[in-house]
C-alpha cells in the first residue's frame, strides 16, 4: 500500500500525519489533476478595465530573468517564484467614497480574490498561450467613476477566512493550486516567494497560523489565532497617464532580512525573520506633508500603451 509522511512547520506547531488511506491518495491527485486543468490555460486579453501589477527591485522592473543584488558580496538572487493573493480590492474617492471592485471571472480570480505573480520554472516552460504568470487584475465594468478618477485604492493581502479553508477540490481556479494551499486546518499560502543563488535558497511562506481544527484534514470553524492577513490603504499618485499601476517592491519587503537558510520563513510567530517580513508588510502607507512614506505597495497612474502610441 502506497505510504507517505507529509510534515507541515507551522508557528510552533510541527504536524506529521501518515496518508495510508487510499482515499486521501486518490484525493491529493485529483487535486493535481483539478490544478493542472485549471492552471495551465489559454488566457486572452480582455476589454474590461484593468489594473496592472508591476514587480520591482527598489526602482527597476524585475523578472524572472533578471538578477538582483541585496547587497551581499559576490551573491546574486534569481526569483523562482513569487505568488500571491489580494482580495477585496476597493477604489476611494472624495466624490463617490469607496467602491467595492467585482473581479472579473477568469483562472486567475475566483471569489474576491486574485492570484498575481509567476513561477519561473513554470514559465520558463510554458509554449503558445499557455499562461503560467499574472501581472493584472481584471474587473468588470465599473459603474460611476471611472479608474482614473479615483484617489486612493485599498485591498487585502490574503484569502478571505470564509474561503481559505475550503476543500480545494471543490474551488475554482485559482483557489484549487496545490502550490498555494498547506493543509485544511491553516489554509492557502497568501504569499510564496521562494529566491536562488547559484548554490542557497530563501523562502517566505506566508499564511495563517494557530488554526484549531479537529485534525489538519478539517477546516477550523473559527478565525486563527494569527491570521496573518494584511490590509493596504494606499494614496494613488497621479502620473502623466491614466493606466493604473500597483507596484510591489521586493527590496522593501526584504527590508533588514539576510537571506540564508536559517532566515527562511513559513510563518512561525517565533522567529526573528518572519517578525521582521511581518513587520515591513505591516508598515503603514501615511503622508507626511506632501510625501507618501513609502512601503511594499504603491499605486500610480503611467499612460497606457494606447496613450503612448497617441503620442507617437
Amino acid at each position: 500500500m502506497y505510504e507517505k509522511t507529509y510534515i507541515y512547520s507551522l508557528n510552533d506547531l510541527e504536524v506529521e500525519f501518515m496518508l495510508s488511506n487510499k482515499q486521501y491518495v486518490y484525493s491529493a491527485a485529483f487535486i493535481i489533476f483539478l490544478s493542472v486543468s485549471g492552471y495551465f490555460f489559454s488566457f486572452t486579453s480582455s476589454s474590461n478595465p484593468q489594473i496592472n501589477v508591476q514587480l520591482l527591485w527598489q526602482n527597476d522592473v524585475l523578472d524572472c530573468q533578471i538578477p538582483f543584488d541585496t547587497g551581499e558580496v559576490n551573491k546574486t538572487w534569481f526569483i523562482e517564484q513569487f505568488q500571491f493573493f489580494i482580495s477585496d480590492v476597493q477604489l476611494g474617492s472624495d466624490k463617490t467614497g469607496w467602491q467595492k471592485l467585482n473581479l472579473a471571472q477568469n483562472p486567475f480570480q475566483a471569489h474576491d480574490t486574485v492570484l498575481l505573480g509567476t513561477n519561473c520554472p513554470s514559465v520558463k516552460q510554458q509554449t503558445g498561450s499557455i499562461k503560467n504568470s499574472n501581472w493584472i487584475i481584471e474587473l468588470e465594468p465599473i459603474s460611476g467613476a471611472s479608474i482614473n478618477e479615483n484617489s486612493a485604492i485599498r485591498f487585502t493581502l490574503g484569502v478571505p477566512f470564509k474561503v481559505n479553508h475550503l476543500n480545494p477540490i471543490s474551488q475554482k481556479s485559482p483557489l484549487n493550486l496545490p502550490s498555494m494551499f498547506w493543509v485544511w486546518q491553516t489554509g492557502h499560502k497568501f504569499m510564496r516567494l521562494e529566491l536562488a543563488t547559484n548554490n542557497e535558497q530563501w523562502l517566505f511562506h506566508l499564511g495563517s497560523t494557530g488554526c484549531k481544527s479537529a485534525s489538519v484534514m478539517r477546516a477550523p470553524e473559527q478565525g486563527c489565532r494569527y491570521p496573518n492577513t494584511f490590509y493596504f490603504d494606499l494614496p494613488i499618485a497621479k502620473g502623466e497617464g491614466n493606466q493604473l499601476v500597483l507596484n510591489l517592491d521586493l527590496a522593501a519587503l526584504l527590508k533588514n532580512v539576510d537571506l540564508t537558510a536559517s532566515s527562511s520563513c513559513q510563518s512561525e510567530q517565533d522567529q526573528d525573520s518572519c517578525q521582521q517580513l511581518f513587520k515591513n508588510l505591516a508598515f503603514d502607507n501615511k503622508t507626511k506633508g506632501t510625501t507618501i512614506v513609502s512601503s511594499v505597495f504603491e499605486a500610480i497612474t503611467i499612460k497606457s500603451e494606447s496613450e503612448k502610441k497617441d503620442v507617437e
